[in-house]
């Protein structure tokens, strides 16, 4: 999948295994990004992680760039 210029990947990391934690997070990750919409979501996963106790969730969106001056 490749981005145009109004799409990101927003990634977050959060200890423990908390996914209400885990959507704050992203929630203020996204607050940078004017009308920001998620148009996917995942949660990466590996063994390490598993263990070491975090969740880590990974979001593309679209967004509503600024308008720049002239």
């Amino acid at each position: 999948m490749s981005l145009t210029r109004t799409q990101a990947i927003v990634t977050i990391t959060v200890p423990g295994h908390d996914l209400g934690r885990a959507a704050e997070s992203l929630r203020q990750a996204l607050l940078p990004y004017p009308e920001a919409r998620i148009i996917a979501l995942t949660q990466k996963t590996n063994w390490m992680g598993s263990f070491l106790g975090t969740t880590a969730l990974l979001a593309a969106i679209d967004y509503t760039p600024a308008p720049t001056a002239n």
